[in-house]
């Protein structure tokens, strides 16, 4: 009976993403006029990259897991094969433990990382895994731009990404050059590491990020996100602990094509 429920369950998904419709997003059932991410959920549904189910809803208040989104950042952003031809040779995985061949996105998570893919892969010893079922938070769809855009973010000065950080109250940005490490005024201290961003100023008035490049990846690519609005924020807040919804991984896709295609890179990521 379980095995069942989960082959349903696994065609289900394989039709949300997989299957081809002639369908706009005005008719889904769950995507009605003046609806926030229509025009983003029609441009996605215009390009291939998904469909809606059989029964004419998109579900866009769901939350969306790792093959999913991954399999969204495939169809869109068909240039972009990481691991295909990794920078580095021994970049390469060979293979997750989680994902076997059989898998509906199969094809699009072993295509889209490397083992440079911070913060999405997992390593264990030898072994690597992506979770492709697991619900993406606000805070984890960072880390999935990071792996594809992150020479994008980096473009951004310094002193640009730490006025957009300190703006942000949920993470918590702190001096490493002050003895206590009080965090920024305005942010609210959180007690888990991963949502501090350490920084510190240098002889010559710039600004560094420290933690062995970690907080810089986490700084540019959250100053590039919102920065260019494609991760919103609500009362100063990103709300990094909730789930990413199907909606708003859409309209963040959408966004960010019209920010490459507005700076005139698009063409290095897309057909």
């Amino acid at each position: 009976m379980m095995k069942n429920i989960i082959l349903c369950l696994a065609l289900f998904t394989s039709i949300l993403f997989s299957t081809p419709m002639n369908v706009q997003a005005s008719q889904f059932s769950d995507i009605p006029n003046g609806h926030w991410a229509r025009e983003s959920v029609d441009f996605m549904v215009k390009k291939g990259v998904l469909s809606g189910y059989s029964n004419g809803a998109f579900r866009p208040n769901e939350a969306i897991d790792r093959a999913e989104l991954t399999f969204m950042f495939h169809k869109l952003f068909n240039k972009l094969r990481p691991n295909l031809n990794p920078s580095i040779p021994e970049m390469k995985i060979q293979k997750f433990e989680d994902v076997p061949k059989n898998h509906w996105a199969y094809q699009p998570l072993m295509e889209m990382y490397d083992a440079d893919s911070f913060g999405v892969v997992d390593w264990h010893w030898d072994k690597v895994y992506i979770y492709p079922e697991k619900k993406v938070t606000r805070w984890e769809a960072m880390y999935f731009f990071q792996t594809f855009f992150s020479q994008k973010m980096y473009q951004m000065p310094a002193d640009q990404v730490f006025q957009i950080l300190a703006r942000i109250d949920d993470i918590t940005v702190q001096s490493i050059d002050s003895p206590n490490r009080s965090p920024y005024p305005g942010s609210k201290a959180i007690p888990d590491d991963e949502f501090t961003i350490s920084y510190s100023h240098l002889d010559t008035g710039e600004i560094t990020f420290a933690n062995g490049d970690i907080d810089a990846l986490k700084a540019y690519a959250l100053a590039w996100l919102v920065g260019n609005n494609i991760m919103s924020t609500w009362g100063n807040e990103l709300e990094i602990h909730d789930p990413l919804t199907r909606a708003e991984a859409v309209v963040m896709l959408h966004r960010t094509y019209n920010v490459l295609l507005a700076d005139g890179s698009l063409s290095t990521y897309t057909k």
